[in-house]
């Protein structure tokens, strides 16, 4: 569920401190007003953006990736991506394609995230798709969405993946069998292959540990000069001044 950005009409310095954080004018009010403005920004309750000492960021170091991507909180290989490995800010999205928010989120506001972040080089972007609901792993959606994966498809079906979401898993199968956008042989090969569901096994795993509030959330970090991970979590559909702000506010930290 979307959670709207908080207003908050007192600040708790101490707290902004014990992140490392710098405060320059708290002068939010509520029911309007400027919005504060940080050095890094840290909007409470749906966002947190603070240094993380790269030692302790957590994430597996990967042969081969460098930076913000070797500190990952999760492993990135193996996923949908889109823009460059040298994109200074790196975003996880985490969705689940019977999400309404999740479908809303891709049809209204990353086209224009893909354009101005992804598409100029500033952001690279990765998926790991998973759900609330453990049971949907066993569902042909998830394996379908591997399979084009594989097929370095991903992109060009997602939309249908979110349309056809809801479908029986018998049509979901023979619908994407007629795309012509996935070789059907080989889909059908794929659909029956153990690595597949282990994949997916993995991907639901990985985002139960993450212990996020749902779908989508958004996971966005840059790795400093100096070692340390700067990192938000975005939770819910918001809008796209708000991925905005904080996506510029990620660039501009050290």
């Amino acid at each position: 569920m979307a959670m709207p950005l908080p207003f908050f009409s007192m600040i708790d310095l101490a707290f902004t401190r014990t992140l490392g954080v710098t405060v320059r004018a708290p002068t939010a009010r509520r029911g309007g007003g400027s919005l504060i403005a940080w050095s890094v920004v840290i909007l409470l309750a749906s966002l947190s953006l603070h240094p993380i000492s790269a030692e302790t960021a957590g994430g597996r170091t990967a042969e081969g990736m460098s930076g913000s991507r070797a500190r990952s909180p999760v492993e990135l290989r193996d996923r949908p991506v889109l823009g460059q490995d040298t994109a200074p800010v790196v975003v996880l999205e985490v969705s689940s394609f019977k999400c309404a928010h999740c479908r809303a989120f891709h049809e209204k506001v990353f086209p224009r995230l893909l354009e101005e972040y992804v598409d100029s080089g500033k952001a690279q972007w990765v998926v790991l798709n998973a759900s609330d609901d453990p049971s949907e792993q066993f569902t042909p959606l998830f394996s379908i969405a591997r399979c084009a994966l594989r097929q370095g498809r991903y992109w060009e079906v997602l939309d249908s993946l979110f349309r056809y979401a809801g479908r029986p898993p018998s049509f979901l199968e023979s619908m994407f069998a007629k795309n012509p956008q996935i070789d059907a042989g080989q889909l059908e090969i794929c659909l029956r292959d153990r690595t597949i569901r282990s994949a997916i096994s993995g991907d639901f795993g990985h985002y139960a540990r993450l212990k996020l509030k749902g779908t989508p959330s958004f996971l966005v970090w840059k790795l400093g000069k100096n070692g340390e991970r700067t990192e938000a979590v975005i939770a819910g559909a918001q809008t796209l001044e708000y991925f905005r702000r904080v996506f510029d506010e990620m660039l501009k930290a050290p």
